[in-house]
């Protein structure tokens, strides 16, 4: 069955709303846009001891003008995933790297199914894997360390024996920028990341970049560079973006500066300031206080084309905050959405594909400080959400749902100095590690945790010994994943 945005277009009843407000494209991406306002070509040198690896001569970088005028939806087909690349982190063990885990998820595949069939280990210790993503032609993973900003290129030429084919380790000296985290790829076979803090006293401020597809070396700045007066010039802080390129917007979000996030659970020094940009000038036009160390992090726009409506979960308020642009003069309006229940700690959000459910991945959820669980809420109209139904599981954290809508798999592990430690005091955090699934009824809303789906990494073989390893990011096999700005 092939989906397209432009079916969602006649099921999301806001899609009606904006066509009737001719909202399709807003002003700022009109054909009568000059080429001032576009990005011209920028060389790179193309010259790094640090990408020297064992397979080839490496390709040459290059930053290329950012075309967003040739943009286009690609249609979604539904793939079955045959497997997960889950990152995994040591908690501060001095023995052992991370790790990057081959799951298998393939049900006519009864041998590999729920099993770990390959362990990929970072060549160096204490790297804190987070978020990660593919190139743009899905034939890479780049996989940041987000503590030791290095950049690891991982070869896809045999999905289930991925390598490292190169690592790229002078990040901030070249950027200047610090904690490597979203990686997007982008139109020009490049890749944006953005970048948690600075190379600064204060670790101020965020960033973003753009960085090589093939290599992950810095070509230059997205936006505006690190030595700057935050203050004056946006943005304070960064933590994920999201792009629509038929609005011409970008919004970036939040989380913290690195030296108020990287130690333990430190909710007064999470941040609270969302970020709404000029895509094609990459430039800050809005910056929006939300609720005070709410510390905003996941972007998630509506999927329907030319719909300016979005959301992003805030961890230390227990909200999830909403954007949208009705009056399409280009700035946005925020507000609260959900407001979660006392305890409550959403710290991963997604949307189906038909933008008819939303995910909330709570860490620590309602009625008690354990009480973690995954919640299904309707927003077919976005403007009134509500709750379908809740999958109780301490510890929710990163989901990655099927291309069909039906299967969403997760981890449990947010950050080696949150992990394991007592939060609020007298309850300790993630007795157990691993990766689960939950089965979807997407026609009629409804959730179940499949049973016979648990990867348990409480106890597993890494490099040097056996222990514990803390699943957070997921993604699937490259078959199984759109292109784009998918992250």
């Amino acid at each position: 069955m092939l989906i397209t945005k432009q079916i969602f277009f006649m099921r999301v009843p806001v899609g009606a709303w904006i066509l009737a407000l001719g909202l399709a494209l807003l002003p700022g991406v009109s054909s009568a846009d000059s080429e001032d306002d576009r990005e011209t070509e920028v060389q790179g040198d193309g010259d790094s001891d640090s990408l020297d690896g064992d397979h080839g001569e490496q390709p040459e970088c290059r930053a290329t003008r950012l075309d967003w005028d040739s943009v286009q939806d690609i249609p979604v087909v539904p793939v079955q995933e045959k497997l997960l690349y889950v990152g995994t982190i040591n908690q501060g063990d001095e023995a052992n790297p991370d790790m990057l885990l081959v799951i298998g998820a393939d049900p006519d595949n009864p041998a590999e199914y729920g099993t770990i069939i390959h362990r990929l280990d970072m060549p160096n210790i204490g790297d804190e894997l987070h978020h990660f993503g593919y190139n743009a032609n899905r034939s890479k993973l780049i996989i940041p360390g987000l503590f030791s900003h290095r950049m690891h290129i991982v070869n896809l030429s045999d999905p289930k024996k991925p390598y490292i084919e190169s690592i790229y380790d002078d990040l901030v000296e070249d950027s200047g920028y610090r904690d490597p985290h979203t990686v997007i790829g982008l139109p020009n076979g490049n890749n944006l990341i953005t970048m948690l803090g600075a190379d600064t006293p204060t670790t101020a401020p965020g960033g973003v970049i753009e960085v090589c597809g093939e290599t992950g070396e810095y070509l230059r700045d997205f936006g505006p560079p690190a030595e700057r007066n935050h203050r004056r010039v946006g943005p304070s802080y960064m933590y994920d973006a999201g792009f629509k390129p038929e609005l011409n917007r970008m919004i970036t979000t939040t989380f913290g500066w690195p030296k108020d996030i990287e130690g333990p659970i430190n909710v007064p020094g999470l941040g609270d300031e969302i970020a709404v940009w000029d895509l094609r000038k990459e430039k800050v036009i809005q910056r929006v206080k939300i609720s005070p160390n709410s510390g905003a992090l996941e972007v998630r726009w509506l999927n329907e084309h030319g719909v300016p409506i979005g959301y992003t979960n805030a961890p230390g308020s227990s909200e999830i905050w909403m954007w949208h642009d009705l009056d399409g003069d280009g700035y946005y309006t925020f507000e609260v959405a959900i407001s979660l229940p006392a305890f409550a700690v959403p710290t991963d959000i997604l949307l189906s594909s038909d933008d008819r459910y939303l995910y909330i991945a709570n860490w620590v959820g309602g009625g008690g400080p354990e009480a973690g669980n995954i919640q299904q809420w309707n927003i077919s109209d976005p403007f009134q959400p509500f709750l379908v139904a809740q999958v109780d599981t301490p510890y929710a954290q990163m989901m990655r749902l099927s291309l069909d809508n039906r299967r969403l798999y997760f981890g449990n592990s947010l950050l080696s100095g949150w992990d394991d430690t007592e939060f609020p005091a007298g309850v300790t955090r993630n007795v157990s590690y691993g990766v689960r699934k939950i089965n979807i009824d997407h026609a009629n809303g409804g959730m179940a945790l499949d049973a016979e789906f648990f990867v348990d990494t409480s106890s597993i073989q890494k490099k040097n010994t056996v222990g514990p390893a803390g699943p957070h990011q997921i993604f699937f096999d490259p078959a199984a994943t759109p292109r784009g700005g998918f992250h």
